[in-house]
């Protein structure tokens, strides 16, 4: 066994100087090169995908189910899911806006409501509307649900 682990065992073959187990493509984890960034990000995205579209209760395209948004079956919304620092300025301003929430509710006889931010950007007459996850699939989706059921 410990021959099997010492084979195993060396410096990543493309130049990153990193020492460890050599994974199945040939490279130790955590390498820095081009393709193995690509291949963590891509499988963090699709991730990131496949809990958004089962929190949002969209069933997939394939009895397998389906990670990619573009191929969800969702008759009421075209679908975009953004992960990683690309979205970290959002991030932060929910965490403002929630915290800027929180902190107006009174303690005492607080409904504890959840947070929703409107955003008015300068020069549309639209806004955005941003609510968590968990939210949506409290609140949100049933709602959804029944008011198209009885149309």
């Amino acid at each position: 066994m410990a021959e099997e682990e010492a084979a195993r065992k060396g410096e990543c073959p493309c130049g990153c100087e990193l020492f460890g187990n050599i994974t199945n493509q040939r490279h130790v984890r955590g390498c820095s090169c081009k393709r193995c960034m690509g291949a963590r990000n891509r499988r963090k995205g699709l991730t990131k995908q496949r809990t958004a579209r089962k929190a949002l209760g969209v069933k997939p395209s394939n009895k397998f189910g389906d990670a990619n948004e573009e191929n969800w079956q969702d008759s009421l919304f075209a679908n975009e899911v953004k992960a990683g620092k690309q979205i970290q300025p959002a991030v932060t301003a929910w965490l403002r806006i929630e915290a800027q929430v929180l902190s107006n509710q009174s303690d005492y006889g607080s409904l504890r409501k959840p947070t929703r931010a409107v955003l008015m950007p300068d020069g549309w007459s639209d806004g955005l509307v941003m609510v968590k996850l968990s939210v949506w699939a409290e609140l949100i989706a049933p709602a959804l649900a029944a008011y198209y059921d009885q149309s």
